[in-house]
């Protein structure tokens, strides 16, 4: 009935640290064009007003290292942002298709209370049972294989990577 409704609000929490870290990266990025001197895309010179020095190896400031690169330059790997935009699209094409089938079965009706579940205090209690013992374990499957893609993504391009850097 509403097992559903467990991997929509994982999505929506998972989308909402997703779009807390782009805000982020926003920042930063914001803030390194500033340090390099950067505006509207066009780098200042010693005398325009808007530069900024005192960069380390010409990129970041001094005590600054990009985290995401290897000690050989070579990008290691997703974002977290980015593998946790493929969570939020697991969960949510998931509950698409589920939405839909419990549509089909008359389990969502187009008019309030909208789940047949909800109609009396017995049905709401199953409902609620089954959100938590369906909907937690669809959940929780769904996060356990997105981390078994991740694992094997990372490994590829890391793989990739290993392959690209010795033939440089």
């Amino acid at each position: 009935m509403a097992c559903v409704a467990v991997p929509i609000v994982e999505g929506i929490l998972v989308k909402t640290a997703e779009w807390f870290l782009v805000q982020k990266e926003r920042k930063e990025e914001a803030r390194i064009k500033a340090i390099k001197g950067e505006v509207n895309g066009k780098i200042l010179m010693n005398d325009e007003e808007g530069y900024s020095s005192g960069l380390k190896n010409g990129y970041f400031p001094e005590g600054e290292t990009n985290l995401s690169l290897k000690p050989s330059g070579v990008r290691s790997g997703l974002s977290i942002r980015k593998k946790l935009h493929l969570l939020s699209n697991f969960l949510f094409s998931g509950s698409i298709l589920l939405v839909f089938e419990h549509f089909w079965h008359g389990e969502i009706v187009p008019f309030f209370p909208f789940l047949t579940g909800a109609r009396s205090p017995e049905d709401s209690y199953t409902m609620l049972q089954e959100m938590s013992t369906v909907g937690v374990s669809m959940a929780l499957l769904i996060t356990v294989i997105w981390a078994i893609y991740c694992f094997v993504l990372e490994r590829k391009l890391q793989r990739k990577g290993e392959r690209n850097a010795s033939i440089a």
